[in-house]
């Protein structure tokens, strides 16, 4: 019967023998027994991922996918615990898409129906002893992690200036001088009061390669000063990984620094921990806090690529009165006004735009009878508490009241004003969001696109446009006037 083969290297493999090596056996295995019990192999599936996440591994979707297309009467693995061993949710996919499609997992050890109710729960019970296994696994590893980084040891990749190696059996830095060099000269151009664009056009023209891109920007060398493994310090857990909202990815977040694991290491240090010190004082004195509240203000965010070095265009200078749309590498393509780029685009676009029709169904008003009537009670109300104070006070006059009463019956009084005025301002503010809610905007103007584009704000803008252009190449000679950049526009097929 047409059978796929799956391997996937496990993290308990990690360590002890190459990835290659790994999987060549357990294929060479696996092939073996395919031709002693007349299988006949059709696909084979393999790769190098922990199988904690069903959705980061493409080669075990593309096989649930020819799964459920019917196209194998079986699979063979060397265990149940390859096909993964996540959580209950990826557990039941993989185990839904075999049952359902009649496809049988072969193993060495034993074939598995998931249609026979035995092999069923037996199925389950290996997936969930392979769950809990790999729990102890990650614990071990943590465990273990966090216990040579309290050591002093270093088990990131090695920044600039450094490279990686073991002393005492702890992995660790040594310092590579021709690269410490740099580091030095940026912390000592910063303090001299150098920029980080200023530094990074320095270190470049020197010579100066980082590990992983073709040269350094500000941001690179602002990593740097900000790197404590410079003074000899080793630290974890700045960031998490985090679900959010039910989410299958994990959102990377920033942790606060009273929550970091921070040691001593056993690497020297590049820079004194008063140059440091210095450093992060001037960084702390420069730094102006930042005003993105999450909303899209370019409506060309990620539209507009560099026509040189091909890198996205940024929207600089937003609070000043004329932003520039700059290219984020340094010597590149002049900028330009934003305000005369995003011009010329909209009116390339315009006739585009124009020219797709649009009919608008009005919504449906929203009830508002029950806040109206809420609204009512409140200020009636409120009517009713003047008429009372004007009671409380023809009672102190009269001496039926004392001050001491007066001022607690005063005082309950305006309390109860303040709450109603409070809720009766809210119930006027929901009152009247509703009530514009329920007007459709220019509904009568709007026939095409550009109508609605019009009235949009910048980052539905960007959702529109990113519908109808693939990229925007931009291109401008150095010393040409404002207006004289290029503009190549790809559209979209539509």
């Amino acid at each position: 019967m047409d059978t796929a083969i799956y391997l996937r290297k496990s993290r308990a493999e990690e360590y002890s023998q190459p990835q290659e090596e790994t999987l060549a056996m357990h294929k060479e295995i696996l092939l073996s027994y395919a031709g002693n019990h007349n299988l006949n192999i059709t696909g084979v599936y393999e790769e190098v991922v922990s199988g904690e996440s069903l959705f980061s591994r493409p080669q075990m979707l593309k096989l649930l996918e020819a799964v459920q297309n019917h196209t194998y009467a079986a699979v063979l693995c060397m265990d149940i615990d390859r096909l993964g061993r996540g959580g209950m949710k990826d557990q039941g996919i993989i185990l839904d898409a075999f049952k359902y499609s009649g496809t049988k997992i072969i193993t060495p050890e034993k074939t598995y129906d998931l249609s026979d109710e035995l092999d069923e729960e037996l199925t389950e019970f290996k997936t969930f002893l392979s769950r809990r296994e790999l729990k102890m696994i990650n614990k071990r590893l943590n465990r273990g992690l966090r216990q040579t980084i309290k050591n002093g040891g270093y088990v990131s990749n090695a920044p600039y200036g450094y490279c990686k190696i073991r002393k005492d059996k702890l992995p660790s830095l040594e310092i590579v001088e021709e690269e410490a060099n740099f580091v030095r000269m940026m912390f000592d151009l910063y303090l001299q009061g150098e920029g980080c664009s200023a530094i990074a056009q320095t270190v470049n023209a020197l010579g100066a390669k980082p590990r992983r891109c073709d040269a350094f920007s500000r941001n690179s060398v602002m990593h740097i000063l900000k790197n404590p493994v410079y003074i000899g310090q080793v630290v974890w857990e700045r960031t998490q990984h985090v679900r959010q909202n039910g989410s299958s990815t994990k959102h990377v977040v920033s942790c606060a620094p009273k929550d970091w694991l921070c040691v001593r290491g056993v690497h020297p240090s590049i820079v004194s921990p008063e140059t440091f010190a210095r450093v992060q004082n001037r960084i702390h004195s420069r730094t102006v806090p930042a005003h993105n509240d999450g909303t899209i203000k370019n409506p060309l965010a990620g539209l507009v690529t560099c026509g040189v070095c091909g890198r996205v265009l940024q929207r600089r200078g937003a609070h000043q009165s004329s932003p520039y749309l700059l290219c984020p590498t340094p010597g590149c393509v002049c900028g330009s006004k934003f305000s005369l780029v995003l011009k010329e685009i909209e009116a390339v676009l315009k006739p585009i735009l124009s020219a797709i029709p649009l009919e608008l169904y009005p919504l449906e008003g929203k009830d508002t009878s029950l806040l109206e009537l809420s609204l009512a009670q409140s200020q009636k109300q409120l009517m009713s508490f003047s008429s009372q104070r004007i009671t409380l006070y023809s009672l102190l006059e009269q001496g039926v009241y004392d001050i001491a009463t007066f001022q607690e019956r005063m005082s309950a009084l305006n309390e109860n004003i303040r709450c109603t005025k409070m809720r009766a301002a809210v119930q006027e503010q929901r009152l009247r969001r509703m009530r514009e809610e329920s007007i459709p905007l220019e509904m009568k103007k709007i026939k095409s696109v550009q109508d609605v584009y019009r009235i949009l704000n910048a980052g539905d803008k960007n959702l529109l446009l990113k519908c109808f252009i693939e990229k925007i190449m931009y291109t401008k000679p150095k010393g040409a006037a404002p207006q004289q950049f290029c503009l190549e526009i790809h559209l979209k097929p539509f």
